[in-house]
């Protein structure tokens, strides 16, 4: 093989490996979203009426039924708070590379890991700001 060859194929086969990840996990989560439509289709149509629907809503498997997405939305904020704090250490242990080896190399990534750090920082805060206002529109459960 041509030496010529080996950085078009290795840079080809990380933009393809980059797209198949990104691909196959939105794959996954359409795959989860559909079986979790179905599985409350299937509960809704178990149910007579609607006085028995809104009965089961308002008994506590109920309210756990409608708690659900919250509770998922709370979860993917707080791995959006873990990728944050990960990619702002990182930037942080990047810069502080910079000057305990002497080597100007380290500030690029150092800077780019630091700015997405802080961006998901921000990401995390304006989802938290609009869950409560979210919350608090949301009228009382009985």
């Amino acid at each position: 093989m041509d030496v010529f060859w080996i950085p078009i194929v290795a840079i080809g086969g990380s933009f393809a490996m980059v797209v198949l990840v990104v691909w196959m996990g939105t794959r996954s989560k359409q795959k989860r979203a559909e079986y979790r439509a179905n599985v409350q289709m299937k509960l809704i149509e178990k149910f007579g009426s609607s006085a028995d629907f809104v009965n089961f809503l308002s008994s506590e498997q109920g309210r756990q039924f409608l708690e659900q997405p919250q509770r998922m939305s709370r979860d993917r904020m707080l791995g959006g708070l873990t990728g944050a704090l990960v990619c702002t250490f990182l930037g942080i242990a990047f810069i502080v590379a910079v000057f305990a080896e002497h080597d100007d190399g380290f500030w690029i990534p150092g800077l780019i890991l630091l700015g997405i750090g802080i961006a998901l920082f921000i990401s995390f805060a304006i989802s938290m700001q609009m869950t409560k206002r979210w919350e608090q529109q949301t009228p009382p459960r009985t």
